[in-house]
């Protein structure tokens, strides 16, 4: 699982990844460009088109990991993630627009067949560049959505669907071309409508990843499962009475968590200060190390009913001695006492 991958090897995969799609992407582009000329199919330069659009993406999914693998400095005191979540957001830009260049070339192809026009047979070439295209795209596809789960990345995934866009564009213009070279005659439209379908099933795609790297640049708070897995992780830390206030958003493939927990009114400042230390290093010991927590403390008052958070929390008796326990067994105490201990 990646949430203990280390930070500059999240970003090395994640290019290494992009690097030989742009170099087969690239290749795709000539090989089909060739075919689509020298098979005088119109549908092939088409894809291959498509094919050159992958290896922009490419690019600027390369470009976005670079930057955003740089450490925080002075002016991004949060890093740099946000590089990778606006990667995303173009090329699920740019899978928009990929989605409707398709749709209004078999619009226009099928409204000319319609038409009583002819269309073009093209040469059998076409035919197998469409099939060696659906074959390495799809491999492409496999081989990206598996890196991009293990490193959880957005950008990546976003990628790996371009790479399946071009494989299913490829498929559509396999089955038109090969209607048209083996049957000829009027099946020469099943190429322009399989371009349709398949511009509805890009399009789908890209809207979903926009929406989801546009909610993460605008703040969007966690999902509601995130959230709940986060309030029990500190309503089960060891001193919280209650929490109230939570604010949750994501930096790039880091969560940011601002909460303000209530404890005993009985400790003093430095008992407080731990117990919020604590729920630090468990929320960073279940999310990563790269965890951003703002952990707030507050005297333990019940709140009126009505407080959902209040009413869930588990209430714990009021017992000093048990915290103090608690807080002289943590490992960094421990070593803190140690060192008092040798002077």
């Amino acid at each position: 699982m990646t949430r203990e991958m280390e930070y500059e090897e999240r970003f090395d995969q994640a290019v290494h990844v992009t690097w030989v799609g742009l170099f087969m992407n690239l290749g795709l582009a000539v090989f089909k460009l060739f075919a689509g000329i020298i098979g005088n199919s119109a549908a092939m330069i088409a894809d291959a088109v498509h094919s050159l659009s992958d290896f922009l993406t490419d690019i600027v999914v390369i470009f976005g990991f670079k930057i955003a693998k740089k450490p925080v400095d002075e002016s991004h005191n949060y890093g740099h993630g946000k590089i990778e979540t606006l990667s995303a957001s173009l090329v699920g830009l740019m899978l928009l627009i990929v989605a409707g260049q398709i749709m209004l070339y078999g619009l226009r192809n099928t409204l000319t067949f319609i038409g009583g026009d002819a269309l073009e047979q093209p040469a059998s070439i076409a035919f197998y560049a469409a099939l060696v295209s659906v074959v390495s795209k799809e491999f492409m596809y496999q081989y990206t959505i598996l890196e991009a789960r293990k490193i959880n990345s957005m950008a990546l995934t976003a990628n790996a669907w371009h790479h399946r866009s071009d494989a299913f564009s490829s498929v559509c213009t396999m089955i038109g071309i090969g209607a048209a070279v083996f049957l000829g005659g009027r099946w020469v439209v099943l190429d322009p409508l399989m371009a349709v379908f398949l511009s509805f099933i890009i399009l789908k795609v890209a809207l979903k990843i926009f929406h989801s790297s546009i909610n993460e640049l605008i703040e969007a708070s966690l999902d509601e499962e995130t959230e709940g897995e986060i309030r029990q992780i500190i309503k089960k830390t060891e001193g919280v009475k209650a929490l109230s206030n939570l604010k949750t958003r994501k930096i790039g493939n880091n969560i940011a968590v601002d909460i303000r927990v209530k404890v005993d009114n009985a400790l003093d400042i430095g008992e407080a200060n731990r117990i919020s230390i604590h729920v630090e290093h468990n929320l960073k010991k279940t999310f990563g190390p790269y965890t951003y927590a703002l952990v707030k403390t507050e005297p333990y008052e019940r709140e009126p009913l009505g407080n959902p958070d209040d009413d869930e929390s588990p209430e714990y008796p009021v017992n000093p001695e048990k915290h103090r326990i608690c807080l002289r067994n943590h490992p960094d105490n421990q070593r803190q006492n140690s060192k008092s201990r040798n002077y």
